[in-house]
């Protein structure tokens, strides 16, 4: 695949060795890959956001996120909706997106779909003008996303294991919150630890929350939490690190393509793609059809505008528990 020009933004935040070889192994096989590429690094979220925006205003054609999800939330960001393309390289944790998109998860891979891979066009979900790639969540893990990130900033814990307590802390505590959901025109009430928003599958990090087909082109995935204490929750924590959340009665999934969370509080704390935001209610979800141009491999399953078997969901009143 021919490029115009290409721009590589990497998240640098990490001073690690092993970051660092990275870093210089990614300069090396562009080189040989005979890629001319411009690679911007920054070592803050906020200037990320801002230099993809310029890169987004500027004459280059592919822009490739090189980091994890957090980083191809801010790219996919500045240029949905614009003729670029988004290449990604992923260099985090979990590389949720990646995954989605095929992308081989070793650098050269990565690198490789950049010279031989095929642009397709995909769906970004968006919550009050915040685009996601991935899911957007409510409730018990915006809480415990934001523990662990304290908690790793604090006491230097590896992140898996600040995840591990937090999410402990988080099942102790067991908040609900009290939410309008309207969709399909139809309004319900309910209490809740937890709600799911899904783009492009059910998945939360490496746990398949769904074990169902991912949502059509144009749909949003919303699966409901309604576990009514701590012992609920966590049987449903644990139902879904084994893979039977969708056999649980305390759980419903259903599809749309436009949802209003309306709620009692000044604010809610919103995680979109594991960034966790404070927005004002009612939040406005809706999807952004074939926004995004990626570049995925020859051999991945995407195809732009690409429509699965429809699946029989469940409706609406279900979400009442």
């Amino acid at each position: 695949m021919k490029h115009r020009s290409m721009a590589v933004l990497l998240n640098c935040s990490s001073r690690s060795n092993r970051a660092a070889a990275q870093r210089a192994r990614l300069g090396e096989l562009l080189k040989e890959s005979g890629l001319a590429a411009e690679v911007l690094c920054t070592e803050k979220g906020q200037q990320l956001g801002e230099l993809a925006r310029r890169v987004a205003r500027g004459p280059c054609d592919l822009v490739v996120a090189g980091g994890g999800d957090g980083t191809v939330n801010t790219v996919a960001a500045a240029i949905a909706g614009t003729d670029k393309t988004m290449g990604v390289l992923p260099l985090g944790t979990v590389n949720h997106f990646a995954k989605h998109l095929g992308v081989p998860l070793a650098l050269e891979g990565a690198v490789r779909t950049l010279v031989e891979g095929r642009r397709v066009r995909v769906d970004v979900g968006e919550v009050n003008g915040r685009v996601f790639v991935n899911n957007s969540t409510l409730g018990i893990y915006p809480g415990i996303v934001r523990a662990r990130e304290a908690l790793r900033k604090r006491r230097g814990l590896n992140k898996w294991i600040a995840l591990a307590l937090s999410t402990v802390s988080g099942i102790r505590r067991h908040e609900r919150v009290r939410l309008r959901l309207v969709l399909d025109g139809q309004e319900v009430e309910l209490e809740t630890p937890f709600v799911f928003v899904a783009n492009n599958d059910f998945k939360l990090g490496d746990m398949d929350i769904g074990r169902q087909r991912p949502p059509c082109s144009g749909e949003l995935g919303v699966c409901v939490a309604h576990a009514e204490s701590r012992l609920s929750t966590l049987k449903l924590i644990a139902s879904a690190v084994v893979g039977r959340i969708h056999q649980s009665n305390d759980f419903s999934i259903l599809r749309t393509t436009e949802l209003r969370v309306e709620a009692p509080h000044r604010r809610l704390h919103v995680a979109a793609d594991g960034e966790v935001l404070r927005m004002a209610p009612p939040l406005c979800y809706r999807v952004r059809p074939a926004a995004l141009r990626v570049i995925v491999p020859l051999s991945s399953e995407l195809r732009s505008g690409s429509r699965r078997q429809e699946d029989p969901f469940r409706p609406v009143a279900a979400l009442e528990g």
